[in-house]
């Protein structure tokens, strides 16, 4: 899978039923048909990297800090191209890494979600903390992870 960058055309990738922020925005399981689509908006400034993936998702970097080489990523699957995420993950490292020179990309992960750990760590993502009560989540408070990939240069 290869990404692209940012297209208008490209808009209605950009919502859907995914956690909004989230390192890997699968789908929740569970999440009524009529709950609002998670909309991220188009990149406005040099600070955020929006990447499409054709058909696919989308994987957004922002939070870039070009001096210590690290920078936030957030992927967005489509429910019908949920098999492609491990595919996405692994576009948005080579992107962050080779293209965007960062050293470190990190994320968060709601557990609550249903979030698929097996596929970070998969992709070469580790966890580096646990926030406890760190996010509202189906009318409760549930914890959040950040998970992070670091290239050794």
């Amino acid at each position: 899978m290869r990404l692209r960058g940012y297209r208008d055309a490209d808009a209605p990738l950009l919502s859907g039923r995914h956690l909004p922020g989230e390192l890997l925005g699968l789908p929740p399981a569970g999440r009524p048909a009529l709950a609002e689509p998670a909309v991220v908006p188009p990149p406005r400034d040099h600070e955020v990297e929006l990447c499409i993936a054709p058909d696919a998702g989308f994987a957004r970097f922002s939070e870039l800090d070009l001096v210590a080489r690290s920078a936030r990523l957030e992927t967005g699957v489509r429910p019908e191209a949920a098999d492609t995420a491990r595919d996405l993950l692994a576009a948005a490292l080579t992107h962050g890494f080779e293209v965007l020179n960062m050293r470190r990309l990190y994320g968060w992960v709601t557990p609550a979600s249903g979030a698929r750990a097996d596929l970070l760590a998969e992709a070469g993502f580790e966890k580096e903390a646990a926030v406890p009560n760190g996010a509202w989540y189906d009318g409760r408070p549930v914890d959040r992870q950040i998970w992070a990939a670091v290239r050794h240069d």
